[in-house]
């Protein structure tokens, strides 16, 4: 079955679809790491402040590479977001536990785009192998013969 040019144009379209989604999900997998990083952070903040112990003196980071000097008051509680601007009380022990949960979390999300972009980038491999195919055929079938 030789390619026309409309199968050309169908497989070029589908060449560009798998591009733009390839481009949508490192967007994502850039926002996973983003989160994984903040929570990461967040959890070291969290372990290093319950270690220092009442009335020491500490820099918390607060985003940018900015940190600001607090005296820790009470090393044995957090303040943690849960979600829909609801903020609760919880135990550092318990909040660490938390931020593990979101880190286990965000890895395995990241796992899973990773594991997306690479399907998409075979089948866009393969993809570009038809149609630069196709393209071959369709121009071996348009050229002159010399005989």
């Amino acid at each position: 079955m030789s390619a026309t040019e409309s199968d050309l144009r169908r497989a070029i379209a589908v060449l560009d679809q798998y591009r733009a989604q390839i481009d949508a999900l490192q967007r994502q997998a850039e926002i996973v790491q983003v989160g994984l990083e903040e929570n990461l952070r967040a959890r070291e903040t969290a372990a290093r402040y319950q270690q220092a112990g009442p009335d020491v003196e500490v820099l918390v980071p607060i985003g940018g590479n900015v940190f600001l000097v607090a005296q820790v008051k009470d090393p044995e509680r957090a303040l943690v977001g849960i979600g829909s601007a609801v903020v609760v009380q919880e135990s550092i022990p318990a909040a660490l536990e938390r931020l593990d949960a979101r880190v286990r979390e965000l890895r395995r999300a990241q796992e899973a785009v990773a594991a997306q972009i690479g399907d998409l980038e075979r089948r866009l491999e393969a993809q570009s192998e038809f149609v630069q195919g196709a393209y071959e055929r369709l121009g071996k079938r348009a050229a002159p013969r010399r005989d």
